[in-house]
């Protein structure tokens, strides 16, 4: 008997989602999240994540309970491990779900008890799975489809939903702004290199409100700075160092969403806004964009450098994104918009 004849015979009545790598990651498993709950529309489905995925996890359509794993500050080590493993426990969860391919989360369904533990074939977790799954696909969504088809759910797109109380936030953050044209322009990242420069970004803002949109800038606490120099260049509402369930708001109520390779950004495209991703040290082609999505990059030699990106060019020249100017992303902007 399959996996997924096992589940169709016996489904689960609670389902748990372990996503605790990056925000972006989280966004992704949307997609994986959704093909569950179409597949099992009677169970409770919960996600475990980090700390900065909390807000995207809630926006997950139907989501049952929402998890949190510091697991590098309040969480961290062997202690906090074990006592998020029987906070999981309580809920006496059948089946686990994991798409990020980590030891720690693997050990953190194994220590909660969970019965099936579902992940993809390889590597060192994947020896406390119970089910391992292989996987061929070369984009984020077609790999974790490939866990949905083996559970028997058809695969699903991403897709998020603000809170209601995240769009007053959001409404009152704007003021004016909320009734214009809004083009969301998403500062910032976790990793250095993968920071468009503050010069092209004023540029980019100054081409779009030339265009007839307000330009609005989001990004988290370290991205305030940056914010405030762009502001000052280009005439701007300033939202960076919200949260991020009011930044996901924000951006549903758009026209426009452009950025790098970072989470707010393809958050934006799971909420259904045509959306401008900037490239420089990561690859694109992991990436499946729709037809009102565009990935604009200058196709360096040396580019991509990484998969998630770095702290430095590894060339020490950053050409990538440094040489790469507003007047092609404002194309990309005009062509999603048409």
């Amino acid at each position: 008997m399959t996996l997924a004849e096992k589940l169709a015979a016996r489904p689960p009545a609670r389902v748990l989602v372990i996503q605790t790598a990056f925000l972006g990651d989280t966004v992704f498993t949307s997609a994986l999240f959704n093909a569950l709950a179409s597949r099992f529309p009677g169970a409770a489905i919960d996600v475990c994540v980090a700390p900065r995925g909390r807000d995207v996890a809630l926006a997950f359509p139907g989501v049952s309970h929402v998890h949190v794993y510091d697991k590098r500050d309040a969480d961290a080590g062997v202690g906090g491990l074990r006592r998020i493993a029987a906070r999981l426990a309580t809920r006496q969860y059948p089946l686990a779900v994991l798409p990020h391919r980590s030891m720690r989360t693997a050990l953190l369904a194994r220590l909660a008890g969970i019965t099936e533990r579902i992940g993809f074939a390889g590597g060192p977790a994947s020896l406390l799975y119970t089910s391992r799954i292989s996987s061929a696909g070369t984009t984020f969504l077609e790999r974790e489809a490939d866990l949905a088809l083996a559970l028997g759910a058809s695969p699903a797109r991403m897709r998020l939903v603000p809170r209601p109380e995240w769009l007053l936030s959001a409404r009152a953050a704007l003021a004016e702004a909320a009734g214009k044209r809004i083009a969301a322009i998403c500062l910032g990242s976790e990793w250095a290199t993968k920071i468009w420069p503050a010069r092209h970004v004023a540029d980019l803002a100054r081409r779009l409100a030339a265009a007839g949109l307000q330009p609005v800038l989001l990004g988290g606490p370290r991205e305030r700075e940056l914010g405030r120099e762009v502001a000052a260049a280009a005439q701007s509402v300033d939202t960076t160092g919200n949260s991020i369930g009011e930044a996901l708001a924000i951006l549903s109520l758009s026209a426009l969403a452009v950025g790098g390779d970072t989470g707010l950004v393809h958050a934006a495209r799971a909420l259904g806004i045509p959306t401008v991703a900037v490239f420089g040290p990561t690859p694109s082609d992991v990436h499946a964009f729709g037809a009102r999505e565009r990935a604009v990059s200058l196709g360096l030699s040396c580019s991509p450098c990484s998969v998630h990106g770095s702290t430095r060019c590894p060339l020490g020249h950053h050409r990538c994104l440094d040489d790469l100017d507003a007047a092609q992303v404002a194309l990309a902007c005009r062509e999603v918009l048409a």
